[in-house]
């Protein structure tokens, strides 16, 4: 390692070396080590069984200390992940209302510590339980790095708060000294100077593969020394910044205090740390206070895919399950480490191209050799001592993919993407018991006789009579997992719906429905009470939004949660009376509808429901004549919305809807528009909801037959938007709506013809069959074919010959009309 901190610029080669030396020769034994690291946690194991120590100090969230008991438990198996969460109760950190959705609503955050089977962490807790040794974690609680509100910051916490896409990425997980040493200038000249093409290349090169070290203390010296000039050229601004300090400052007082306390001296204690901690200061700083608030910590269960790189996870593992066969090949008493990374490239290898040629690529065996043969002679251009990740990638590539990798490769690549990541999930002891909410979750499941969709991957549709009170409380349940983000069960029928007694559920469990049941133990300590806390966080973000509320009504029903109903309910009144949105408007008013049909059922007060339903229509009529210009791209939700209100006055079931405030608002809509398309959609609603005879709209259709040639050349958009909301009615007027329109196209000239036909066909594509089949009839009347036989229009004597090309020309020209932007 010595060669490689030479000649390196800015940094002094010699005070690195000494400063290293000086932690080496501690008599606290200092174990540097990389998160899921193979050799790392190999030789970590290799010095502990060696030292025998009788505390072992781990670089782990101090909350959580009485969990290692059950990560070491022999019923434990990984990938699981340590899982930690706080709750600002008392609002202590003022970020109510900032990190969280008001400031009734306490702010909370939630971190997971993943841990592999060849973790050095958890190789640490387990060769503690095989050594007799303690396990103290020492690092400085998530909830300690959060900055408290000061006032006047607000501006700098929300540009904060748009850069954090993951709230599943802990403090400490961004700090991690992996992305410290990718950002140091040591890092940086090395990689330009050894042509490493990432951080990831540049450690297995170094640590991972091609047995570099013989030993346990080999591998300690090299990342000791590497990790001193990682640390040497990086500043303390990003260390403070980052939170850094403040964690070593725990660590240290956590490590002091312990051996004080037991009475043990330096020797008799490990410190596994990351390897850029090593050079922490020694120096008892007053403890940090904490914020107080509801702290939870628990082991869950992980998968290589939560810990993988591709997950989003920021100190993931690219490669989980390759990585694993590296460790597994240098397990056991006939294992030969330095023929480790050869044996995994192997099982790779041919693991990838059995699932390629299970994806329809052509692979075969002599695939396999040219790989590996390949990808050790890349290894040897590039200077590793064996093949890395990097050049079996480039190995598989270079022998396998004829063509672009992103094309003709895509399949080759899902291939090697699932295999390095693997499939593996883990599991938790039993003696470990179960956060409340995780327990009520199971509780329930057998209260409602749903043990066996407990099966592995077992996937299961669920039909529900909801008028069977067994049915209905299955419902609520599915509900409120929906509601919480829980994948367990996903509706597929009904829900908020015309279908009031029947819903059918996808019902499936996974290991994620236990993570996202912890996640979610935040909200409350029972399925209802966390349901109610996350549509409570919902709505003070959308008070004002009456679409959004209503919903909300709708969903708290469904879930049976009535002092939320009654809560929202006031809150729906205020959100129609402040929303002057016809879009959002329309959408409270389906909502409410389908609540009204189900207030019966579900033991809420019509008349409540029903004084609602006829304000959101009032407001929803006095917002039409708003929409009557809107934008090109707002049409078609506009259109919906137009529907939707105008359904609700011909569906009304004794609410009492306000008809001629319907019709006179969509009248000074249609008198304002000068847009074509939705002035045809008004004039189809008159028509539909009987405001007007279905003949004036054939006396539209003639204004255009005399208006100048580009008003005439709308008609198309004025009718495509007709039969968007009329579809019914105007079949009363066929007959002079057809004489109209005759009328029309003989004053229009070819040109202008061939301009109106695309929106025209477009418009009668939008009427059922039947009612195409009742238009034809009119025209053949009109030019003298008998009732009934419109479709003989396209009966035409011709030759086989002539038909068959008549066809082509049909097919093409449906073809070139797709292409078509209306």
């Amino acid at each position: 390692m010595q060669d490689i901190l030479a000649d390196r610029p800015g940094l002094d080669a010699n005070a690195v070396e000494q400063r290293a030396r000086a932690v080496l020769a501690e008599p606290l034994y200092w174990f540097p080590v990389r998160h899921h690291s193979p050799s790392a946690a190999r030789f970590l194991a290799e010095a502990l069984r060696a030292r025998r120590p009788r505390v072992i100090f781990i670089e782990g969230p101090a909350e959580a200390t009485e969990m290692v008991q059950h990560i070491a438990d022999a019923k434990t198996k990984p990938p699981i992940a340590i899982y930690s969460s706080y709750r600002d109760d008392d609002n202590v950190l003022g970020l109510a209302g900032i990190a969280s959705s008001a400031p009734d609503v306490p702010a909370k955050w939630g971190v997971w510590y993943p841990l592999l089977p060849y973790s050095p962490e958890y190789v640490a807790i387990r060769v503690a339980k095989e050594i007799g040794a303690q396990v103290v974690f020492i690092d400085l609680p998530h909830h300690g790095l959060i900055a408290p509100h000061v006032a006047g910051e607000e501006e700098a916490e929300e540009e904060e708060e748009e850069g954090e896409e993951d709230d599943e990425v802990a403090p400490a997980e961004q700090a991690s000294w992996e992305n410290l040493a990718v950002e140091s200038d040591f890092y940086r000249s090395l990689a330009e100077t050894a042509g490493y093409r990432s951080w990831a290349e540049c450690w297995d090169a170094l640590f991972e593969v091609g047995g570099r070290h013989a030993d346990a203390e080999e591998f300690r010296r090299d990342l000791t020394y590497f990790c001193a000039a990682v640390r040497a050229t990086t500043s303390d601004e990003r260390m403070l910044r980052d939170g850094t300090f403040a964690r070593e400052d725990h660590m240290w007082r956590a490590i002091a205090t312990t051996l004080a306390e037991q009475k043990l001296r330096p020797e008799d204690a490990v410190v596994v740390c990351g390897g850029f901690h090593l050079f922490m200061r020694r120096e008892l700083v007053p403890a940090q206070v904490l914020p107080k608030g509801t702290v939870y910590a628990t082991v869950a269960p992980y998968s290589y895919y939560r810990t993988s790189e591709r997950s989003g996870y920021g100190a993931g593992n690219r490669a989980p399950k390759y990585y694993e066969s590296i460790y597994q090949h240098t397990q056991g008493p006939v294992a030969v480490v330095a023929d480790a990374p050869i044996r995994a490239m192997v099982d790779h290898v041919v693991a990838v191209l059995a699932r390629g040629r299970r994806a329809g690529e052509l692979l075969s065996s002599a695939d396999a050799i040219s790989i590996t043969q390949h990808a050790r002679m890349l290894a040897s251009l590039r200077g590793h001592k064996a093949p890395t990740l990097d050049d079996v990638r480039d190995g598989i590539v270079s022998c396998c993919c004829k063509g672009r990798p992103e094309e003709e490769g895509r399949y080759l690549l899902a291939a090697m993407s699932e295999v390095e990541i693997g499939s593996a999930v883990g599991r938790v002891t039993p003696a470990l018991g179960r956060l409340p909410l995780v327990f009520d979750f199971y509780r329930t499941i057998d209260e409602l006789d749903l043990g066996e969709t407990m099966g592995k991957e077992k996937k299961t549709k669920i039909a529900l009579d909801l008028r069977q009170e067994a049915d209905e409380r299955r419902s609520v349940f599915f509900h409120r997992l929906a509601e919480l983000g829980v994948s367990f069960a996903a509706i597929v029928e009904g829900g908020a719906t015309n279908t009031l007694f029947r819903e059918v559920w996808k019902v499936e469990w996974s290991p994620k429905v236990e993570t996202q049941l912890i996640e979610n133990n935040l909200y409350g300590d029972t399925m209802e009470a966390a349901a109610t806390a996350k549509i409570d966080e919902e709505l003070a973000r959308e008070q004002d939004d009456a679409a959004s509320v209503c919903e909300r009504l709708l969903r708290a029903t469904n879930m049976d949660l009535p002092g939320l109903v009654l809560r929202i309910e006031e809150t729906a009144g205020h959100a129609i009376d402040a929303d002057a949105r016809l879009v959002s408007l329309a959408r409270a008013l389906t909502h409410l509808t389908v609540l009204r049909r189900q207030a019966a059922r579900k033991k809420i007060r019509e008349d409540v429901v029903k004084d609602l339903e006829g304000r959101c229509f009032a407001r929803a009529c006095f917002a039409i004549p708003e929409v009557a210009n809107v934008p090109v791209e707002d049409h078609e939700e506009v259109l919906a919305a137009l529907k939707s209100v105008a359904e609700a006055l011909l569906g009304d079931s004794g609410v009492g809807f306000d008809s001629v405030l319907f019709v006179e608002n969509v009248r000074s809509a249609y008198a304002e528009s000068a847009s074509p398309y939705l002035r045809g959609a008004m004039c189809g609603l008159l028509t539909e909801t009987r405001a007007q005879p279905a003949e004036v709209l054939s006396q539209e259709i003639l204004k255009f037959a005399q208006s100048r040639p580009e008003v005439m050349l709308t008609c198309g958009e004025f009718l495509d938007g007709v039969m968007a909301t009329s579809r019914t009615a105007i079949m009363l007027g066929a007959q002079s709506l057809v004489e109209a329109f005759d009328v029309l196209l003989r004053a229009a000239s070819w040109e202008q013809f061939l301009i109106m036909l695309p929106r025209t066909r477009k418009a009668f594509e939008r009427l059922h069959d039947r009612s195409r089949v009742a238009f034809a009839d009119r025209v053949a009347e009109l030019y003298g074919l008998q009732e009934g036989e419109g479709d003989k229009l396209a009966q035409l004597d011709t030759s086989a010959g002539a038909a068959a090309w008549m066809a082509r020309i049909d097919a093409r020209v449906a073809e070139l009309m797709k292409e078509w932007d209306f």
